[in-house]
């Protein structure tokens, strides 16, 4: 197989790409439009450059096929400077302001529930088990559930989503 007929992700290096994330670049494609914001990540097998534009209190998301780049330009070499907003764009947000009283309330009314529910919960620690097949860590959200069987997980996940929040009065 000769060099001009292998894919393009095993000709570029993608120590490359590592370096373009986080940095404001500009991309012109081969319509002559030019494409302005900082990147978030590079598809390896497509090429394409996923930029965030932020204006005002706006987000703007674009998605630059690979294939449609001409050229590109590094317009500022910061990578720190939008590095935590770039990180939490696509990450559900966290509330470290909940005070300790108030997780371990959660907790308990989570407990409580998975045992009218049949459930075997158990208490360790900060975090609650069920059958040591599903771990729930704080703050005790569907989110912050964790386990290697998705049939388990996407089961429990909905049961929290469906508790009610009277449950412990009944």
């Amino acid at each position: 197989m000769e060099e001009s007929d292998q894919h393009p992700i095993f000709k570029t290096d993608p120590e490359e790409w590592m370096q373009l994330l986080y940095k404001q670049v500009s991309i012109i494609t081969d319509n002559d439009v030019e494409h302005t914001g900082w990147v978030y990540t590079v598809d390896p097998v497509s090429q394409s450059y996923v930029l965030v534009q932020f204006t005002d209190e706006k987000i703007g998301l674009e998605i630059i096929p690979g294939h449609a780049v001409s050229k590109l330009t590094v317009l500022n070499n910061d990578s720190e400077l939008h590095r935590d907003k770039l990180n939490s764009l696509f990450r559900p947000q966290r509330t470290h302001d909940i005070p300790s009283e108030e997780i371990k309330k959660r907790q308990l009314i989570l407990k409580s529930w998975f045992e009218k529910n049949r459930l075997p919960v158990v208490v360790a620690g900060d975090e609650l088990s069920i059958s040591d097949a599903l771990t729930i860590h704080p703050p005790y959200t569907p989110e912050d559930c964790v386990s290697s069987n998705e049939i388990i997980l996407g089961r429990i996940q909905g049961l929290i989503k469906n508790m009610p929040k009277d449950h412990d009065e009944w």
